[in-house]
């Protein structure tokens, strides 16, 4: 995906300041229940023209943002806690553990219990959490 980064957010890039307070608030609070209407009024435009600036400048809709942002916080957690999953899933900000299996899925590969049971096998040597296994290089 062609986004900020979450690491830094703003970084050097020159993003219209709309888009970088968004962001900033996106980060502090990508766990909680976040509306468009709310983020748009924060920084004075109307919805669709925050979600239209927001993806030119992000190259990502909000709400993929906002996706992307809890299932890495989820991939995180999942690394270093022995939470369940179910409550990962609620702790980052998804409302059905369902639908945060079927993101988690489809944005890593494997499910958060096989991502789990992948990133403690792994050894303190390997540091990357999902690297290609042999077949998928050739």
């Amino acid at each position: 995906m062609h986004y900020l980064p979450t690491t830094d957010p703003i970084g050097e890039f020159d993003v219209d300041k709309r888009v970088k307070l968004v962001v900033e608030v996106l980060e502090q609070r990508f766990n909680s229940s976040l509306r468009v209407a709310e983020l748009a009024n924060q920084v004075g435009l109307g919805t669709s023209r925050l979600e239209h600036l927001f993806k030119q400048e992000a190259r990502v809709s909000i709400r993929d943002f906002i996706r992307e942002r809890r299932l890495a916080a989820a991939a995180q957690l999942l690394a270093e806690s022995i939470e369940r999953v179910s409550v990962i899933s609620f702790r980052v900000g998804f409302q059905h553990v369902a639908n945060f299996n079927h993101a988690f899925k489809k944005r890593f590969g494997i499910t958060p219990r096989e991502f789990r049971a992948r990133d403690a096998s792994r050894t303190s040597t390997d540091p990357e959490p999902l690297r290609p296994s042999e077949s998928d290089r050739r």
